[in-house]
């Protein structure tokens, strides 16, 4: 697929386009803002795994963090479950992929884990 042709899957389904060009940014939208398809259900269920929810405090200080970021996107390594267990636990897990999680959840939490101690370090100067 071309670059025109993803850039036009874009302004049809925004949030599919970015995955097309194997980007995406964290953004914060409402949920009645994002499109799904005519029949299909949203089920939020990221908690099948032994981690501890984190206090409110840590979730907004990982969630502030990373608002805005552009992030390189791969479905198997580091996509949308990742960002959103490592905002509520601190880990980043994906319990939709069933082969080599350890290596993917270990590099997809450092990601998250740098960019938030980058942030925190420029904004003490």
């Amino acid at each position: 697929m071309d670059k025109w042709s993803i850039l036009q899957l874009q302004k049809v389904f925004p949030s599919c386009g970015s995955i097309l060009l194997g980007q995406t940014k964290i953004r914060r939208e409402h949920i009645t803002d994002v499109p799904v398809p005519k029949g299909a259900q949203i089920k939020i269920s990221n908690d099948c795994h032994h981690y501890k929810a984190s206090s409110v405090t840590d979730v907004r200080r990982r969630l502030d963090a990373l608002l805005d970021e552009v992030l390189d996107y791969n479905l198997l390594s580091q996509n949308c479950e990742h960002f959103a267990t490592f905002v509520r636990y601190g880990v980043a897990v994906c319990n939709q992929i069933p082969l080599h999680k350890d290596k993917e959840q270990k590099d997809a939490t450092q990601l998250f884990q740098d960019i938030i101690a980058q942030k925190s370090v420029s904004t003490k100067f």
